[in-house]
């Protein structure tokens, strides 16, 4: 069974007692500060929350569904390469922090092209399968062999909803859920019962996508049938299938 923690953005899959969170985007702090806006290091506090759900949920796995760190390019001069080695020294204090606590499995996603550890089983973009559960952060095509689970899971997109409130519009994260799409003609076989669930962000700072209001590119809305979809918030209020949600303005009232 694969269950959404309660104002989580994290699951929780009870047969493998495996914690399971995306997007991270360790070091993004340092982009931030490479544009003039200071913001501290968050990695203890999202180490902090990790920890915290994993003793909650006697956990003995944490699975990473993509983009661990958030990758900055050296091709801008010195201070962008300091900020790089800074990144890599607080993925190296992640890891090795959560490896004492917990079996760590990470599939890569297009922020971590070039990361390697020791303490981690590490996945290629094409995902991977626990049971009848597939992993794959969402930005390249699944393998052939993951089309035929229960499960899949995917990131990469941090799905908000937009809400109008009497100030502008401001954004929730949510997750979206539902079957995939009738048309999928890119694998040979593939479950038609198979479901799908798209995660949240777990790092706060990150922006997201808003699933009533915005196109979604890459290979997530070709292979889920996203239009009747059903978005749900932290607290696991479901607001009904995206294509609804486009059809009006939602306002916090």
């Amino acid at each position: 069974m694969i269950c959404p923690l309660i104002n989580e953005r994290a699951l929780y899959i009870k047969k493998e007692k495996a914690i399971v969170i995306a997007d991270l985007h360790l070091g993004i702090e340092f982009e931030y500060h490479l544009h003039g806006i200071n913001i501290p290091i968050q990695t203890s506090n999202i180490l902090k929350r990790i920890e915290s759900l994993i003793e909650k949920n006697n956990a003995n796995k944490l699975i990473i569904v993509g983009d661990l760190k958030h990758v900055i390019s050296a091709s801008s001069g010195g201070e962008n390469k300091y900020f790089m080695e800074k990144e890599r020294k607080e993925v190296r204090f992640f890891l090795k922090r959560l490896s004492e606590l917990v079996e760590i499995i990470i599939v890569k996603g297009n922020h971590d092209a070039f990361l390697r550890s020791k303490r981690a089983d590490i996945y290629n973009a094409r995902g991977f399968k626990m049971g009848k559960i597939s992993f794959a952060h969402g930005h390249a095509w699944p393998s052939q062999d993951l089309m035929s689970g229960k499960n899949i899971i995917f990131a990469h997109l941090h799905p908000v909803i937009k809400i109008k409130s009497n100030y502008g519009y401001y954004t929730k994260p949510c997750w979206v859920r539902g079957s995939l799409n009738k048309n999928l003609n890119r694998y040979i076989r593939w479950n038609k019962k198979m479901n799908f669930i798209i995660m949240p962000s777990f790092n706060l700072l990150c922006g997201g996508t808003a699933v009533n209001m915005e196109k979604l590119d890459g290979p997530i809305p070709k292979i889920a049938d996203i239009e009747n979809s059903c978005v749900y918030l932290l607290d696991g209020t479901n607001l009904g299938a995206v294509k609804n949600l486009k059809k009006l303005s939602i306002s916090e009232r």
